[in-house]
């Protein structure tokens, strides 16, 4: 069927027509305004200590409110509008470094734009050429796993290892390529016959020797070392061995993260790890959980004793001054220790070979359980154990009275 449309019918629909346009075009403005050019963020401070730290906040509600997707590049600036370091993490947080005077606020801006190149303040990644080693360090120490490549060759080592620092920089680069070609020239020149031209190399270059900026002079072996978390039968720890899969999460520039998964028991049982460590902390963040507990069983996580000092044992913390792996060369202390923001069941020493200082949730059924370890160096910025456990006591009340974080 013929349609025809005289001018007067052909003028109304030009008319309509051109009032849509003007319509689109009026609230393509109005639309634009309704994403923020800048975000507000304020964080506030609810203790009476001075605190420097990572502070979270929304990822998510923040791209909302500037109008862009979470994988847009942000800028962060302070009041004065100094750019101020920045991470988006794997679970959805806007990571900022934040500084705040007791009971003080501070206001950040957010906006969109391509960020400056920061600084790394943390830093990890598994080290194949050392037996698979998990080893990951902020500005403050140093910490490892061992992989399953240790585990093939029969070493008992299971619990986490500490390697002492008195440098804010990143080392463990350094120190591993340094250890390694200093093993592999010592050993060849003794293959040759120059003997002392080999020691000579090994103390020159070996990372369990103090070059300048700390070593790795903390004994692990069949022990939880520093803060590995343990499940117990008939009063006995079941010391969990090497790591079977990792998978890094985050890796800088403030916040390290890893998920760890380790072998399943005779008993069917398999443990999960996922760890955290900050930019300027001394204690790295613990999420634990098992599959396949069938009945409530004792979680343990502390700390092994080597001698020295007796350890401070309470329901939220363990703390102790490890006097090295040879104290009569080294003359110094490692402060290691657990934190426990839910204060677990019962802490005490476990006697043995080793003594371990350990807190213990009773009935426990698996269930992700979180907690704090860490560990500081008396040639550090921690000089004594008065000082270390003052410490954890603000590290205590800062995890349980975070800072609050606003975004409008």
């Amino acid at each position: 069927m013929d349609v025809k449309c005289d001018k007067k019918t052909i003028f109304a629909l030009m008319k309509k027509k051109t009032i849509f346009i003007l319509l689109l075009l009026t609230a393509i403005p109005l639309l634009q305004r309704g994403a923020a050019q800048t975000v507000t963020m304020t964080v506030t401070n609810p203790t009476a200590l001075q605190r420097q730290e990572v502070a979270e906040a929304d990822l998510q509600a923040v791209c909302r409110l500037l109008g862009v997707g979470t994988d847009e590049p942000l800028t962060v600036r302070n009041a004065l509008r100094q750019e101020v370091t920045h991470q988006k993490s794997h679970d959805g947080r806007l990571l900022v470094s934040v500084a705040l005077q007791p009971g003080g606020k501070a206001v950040y801006t957010i906006t969109k734009g391509r960020p400056t190149t920061f600084k790394p303040y943390v830093f990890g990644r598994v080290y194949a050429e050392r037996l698979d080693d998990l080893t990951w360090e902020n500005d403050r120490g140093i910490y490892r796993f061992y992989g399953p490549a240790l585990q093939r060759t029969g070493e008992r080592s299971f619990g986490t290892d500490v390697w002492v620092k008195n440098t804010p920089e990143l080392v463990a680069e350094h120190r591993y390529r340094l250890h390694m070609w200093g093993w592999h020239k010592g050993d060849s020149l003794k293959k040759a016959g120059m003997k002392e031209a080999g020691e000579e190399c090994f103390l020159n270059t070996t990372f369990h020797l103090d070059h300048g900026e700390g070593m790795d002079a903390y004994s692990v072996g069949p022990t939880l070392g520093c803060g590995t978390p343990a499940l117990m039968k008939d009063g006995q720890l079941i010391f969990p061995y090497c790591y079977e899969n990792c998978q890094i999460l985050d890796n800088g520039p403030l916040r390290f993260t890893a998920e760890l998964t380790y072998g399943t028991t005779a008993d069917g049982v398999t443990e999960h790890r996922r760890i955290s460590l900050d930019k300027g902390s001394h204690f790295n963040r613990m999420t634990v959980w098992y599959d396949g507990i069938r009945y409530p069983m004792a979680l343990a996580t502390g700390v092994v004793l080597h001698g020295g000092e007796q350890p401070v044992v309470t329901t939220g913390s363990v703390l102790y001054a490890d006097p090295t792996d040879n104290p009569r060369v080294h003359q110094s202390q490692i402060y290691v220790g657990t934190l426990y923001p839910a204060a677990v069941d019962e802490a005490v020493v476990l006697e043995g070979t080793p003594r371990h200082a350990v807190g213990i949730v009773r009935n426990y059924d698996g269930r992700p359980f979180t907690y704090y370890f860490g560990s500081a160096w008396s040639c550090y910025d921690v000089s004594t154990m008065a000082h270390w456990h003052l410490l954890a006591d603000e590290q205590l009340q800062g995890i349980r009275q975070p800072l609050i974080v606003e975004v409008e």
